[in-house]
């Protein structure tokens, strides 16, 4: 059972680590955009200490940061009493409180996620969330080295989203009820945006969320993602398989990437890239997408795949 004072408790623990410079965070500014072609609404941050963050490939083979965790940065060393998960502050956060669900046990960041990790995901976000308050959280998995994922060992990143910041897929589920995806039936994707991503709402009531109902949302979208790879490889053979997830109490979402950096701007996307959360490290990036806002669903193709929407999928990929 996940405590009810988690929220506490993470918030606790991050006040005393930034207080002791035991996180590395350094927010310069922040801006709300507005695509006017899209419609799409960004979160743009300029974060220079996401420069002395390890990228995927930096931390040596023998070495797992994620499992040698400062104590300083520990909130729980079980968070649910099964004994697989512990949650830690993230040493290089991209916002206040943002911490990583960690397996105790070395699994690989290639692996699927499991339904108990779904569903105690699920729990989590229910436990940190505050409607009075108006905070909402979200949890995202970045799976595969063009994903944003900078280590080895399982983890899930859980993040506070922006006051007054909506991310699309909240536009694209409201006012749709749950649903499995099937032959005749997509998962939801935005027509309006460049690059493919697979939505499902889920139930509005919690009780209705169960662990069955999580894995079988999560593997028909992982299926219906992966055939890009498929799809693609006659073209790109040096592809691999990489993806994210995104994961609110109203929806699930998956992107498969075919980059971690776009090469027309000196700027790279992980999960939250893809619900219009922008981490910018440096200030002429930075300067150049909230001059011209139009230039990020460029971006975010480069390092995705072309938006399906519409387009039948063969029988394969389901």
């Amino acid at each position: 059972m996940i405590p009810a004072t988690i929220s506490q408790l993470v918030s606790d623990k991050f006040q005393e680590a930034q207080k002791n410079n035991n996180v590395v965070y350094k927010k310069l500014d922040s801006k709300l955009i507005k695509d006017k072609e899209t419609g799409m609404r960004y979160y743009a941050t300029l974060l220079p200490s996401l420069n002395d963050k390890p990228e995927f490939g930096d931390t040596a083979e023998s070495e797992d940061p994620l499992a040698a965790h400062e104590p300083e940065l520990l909130v729980l060393e079980d968070i649910d009493g099964s004994g697989n998960l512990k949650l830690v502050l993230n040493k290089f956060p991209t916002t206040e409180n943002h911490s990583l669900l960690i397996t105790n046990e070395f699994k690989n960041q290639l692996s699927a996620l499991t339904p108990e990790e779904l569903m105690t995901s699920y729990r989590l976000i229910s436990k940190m969330d505050n409607e009075d308050e108006g905070k909402r959280h979200m949890i995202i998995y970045n799976s595969g080295p063009q994903s944003g994922s900078s280590q080895k060992h399982k983890h899930l990143q859980l993040f506070e989203l922006p006051e007054k910041f909506t991310p699309f897929q909240d536009v694209l589920t409201n006012g749709k009820d749950h649903f499995l995806p099937n032959i005749k039936e997509e998962p939801l994707q935005d027509d309006k945006v460049s690059f493919a991503h697979f939505v499902l709402p889920l139930p509005e009531e919690a009780e209705e969320v169960t662990e069955d109902l999580l894995a079988m949302c999560y593997f028909s979208l992982l299926q219906r993602t992966l055939t890009f790879f498929q799809d693609w490889l006659n073209e790109t053979p040096d592809l691999v398989k990489s993806y994210n997830l995104l994961l609110t109490k109203k929806w699930i979402c998956l992107v498969p990437r075919s980059s971690i950096k776009a090469k027309s701007l000196n700027v790279g996307f992980n999960s939250l890239g893809y619900a219009g959360i922008l981490l910018i490290k440096d200030q002429e990036s930075f300067d150049k997408i909230i001059e011209t806002p139009t230039i990020v669903n460029d971006l975010l193709l480069e390092c995705g795949f072309p938006n399906t929407a519409g387009v039948k999928p063969n029988e394969y990929n389901y």
